[in-house]
């Protein structure tokens, strides 16, 4: 763009590109592709929540059988 160029010199209605000037994809492809990698991504986030929640679930009943063990031997020292 020069700096003599004004908004009335510019373009203001598309203008569809001639020729092979690369690759192209159609939109619903890049939709499908879309849509794939957000599944894809959310579905590793559940399973790395899922995977967490089960290690939290097991210290948590390591953590209450120690207690009850701690309990029982306070109860049996009187």
């Amino acid at each position: 763009m020069t700096t003599q160029d004004t908004p009335n010199d510019r373009a203001t209605t598309f203008q569809a590109v001639e020729g092979n000037a690369g690759e192209h994809y159609s939109g619903a492809t890049l939709l499908v592709s879309a849509y794939a990698v957000v599944w894809v991504v959310l579905l590793a986030w559940v399973a790395f929540v899922w995977r967490k929640q089960s290690a939290l679930a097991t210290r948590v009943e390591d953590l209450e059988r120690v207690l009850d063990n701690a309990a029982a031997e306070r109860q049996k020292r009187g």
